[in-house]
């Protein structure tokens, strides 16, 4: 396995629980409790120089995200949440990205909006190896309602920029991954809570990652193959910085 390698001697970017302290459910307790690292960020990451100048000059980032079991009060260990930004000439298409879990399990929760409603939502569950696509113009969240240690890496545009404030704005997601128990077991079942601060949320819709192979076999990318040896495969990627020659059914 090539992510421990990747990440030793890296220094993470740290979001802290002050950092979450808009988008978090149990505001009570936020304000009870110490501060803490929520979650670490390693961006840019090459396994050797000459795979570092590939992503570079394809434009393209591998990162790795790695989330701890602590729980937010009531609420799973989760990220902020975030859009991405528009695709220049791309008919109003922002970039897509793609992630992988390393070890795990995630819960990526995906949202299309727009004026304060949401027009679709839906979360896939993906357990390690399983991978899950981003499509254009969805913002999402990443939620670790496991028992475990969740670390996950994504491939994304490096001119893709994050935008956070839809997120602050509503106080977080369509919903919040919830439970009422505060040292969650395996398979704790979620209380999924819906967030009264956006004018309309969708009924939620739960996938595994599986259910959606075929999307991923549309842009020739083997399910069961680790995402990062797609540094020698740049060309399956290229949806994610020109997701407008391809096809969203989503």
């Amino acid at each position: 396995m090539i992510f421990p390698n990747l990440i030793k001697g890296a220094v993470p970017d740290i979001r802290s629980l002050s950092d979450l302290g808009e988008v978090l459910y149990d505001q009570e307790w936020a304000r009870s409790t110490g501060n803490f690292g929520a979650y670490y960020m390693y961006r840019g990451l090459a396994a050797t120089e000459n795979d570092r100048q590939n992503m570079i000059g394809n434009e393209l980032r591998y990162d790795i995200t790695i989330i701890p079991h602590k729980m937010l009060g009531m609420e799973f260990p989760k990220t902020y949440g975030h859009e991405h930004s528009l695709v220049p000439e791309a008919h109003g298409l922002t970039y897509a990205e793609i992630y992988e879990v390393l070890e795990g399990e995630a819960y990526y929760l995906l949202q299309k909006q727009k004026a304060g409603s949401i027009k679709n939502l839906y979360v896939v569950h993906a357990k390690q190896g399983e991978k899950c696509i981003i499509p254009p113009n969805y913002g999402h969240v990443t939620i670790n309602a496991s028992s475990r240690e969740l670390k996950m890496a994504n491939w994304m545009a490096r001119n893709s920029k994050s935008n956070y404030s839809i997120f602050e704005a509503m106080r977080g997601a369509g919903y919040y991954a919830t439970s009422s128990n505060p040292i969650p077991r395996i398979d704790t079942p979620i209380d999924w809570i819906r967030n009264e601060n956006y004018q309309a949320v969708p009924e939620l819709k739960i996938h595994q990652a599986k259910d959606f192979n075929s999307l991923l076999k549309q842009f020739k990318i083997d399910p069961d193959e680790p995402m990062y040896s797609l540094v020698n495969k740049f060309k399956a990627l290229d949806f994610l910085k020109n997701p407008q020659k391809y096809e969203w059914n989503i």
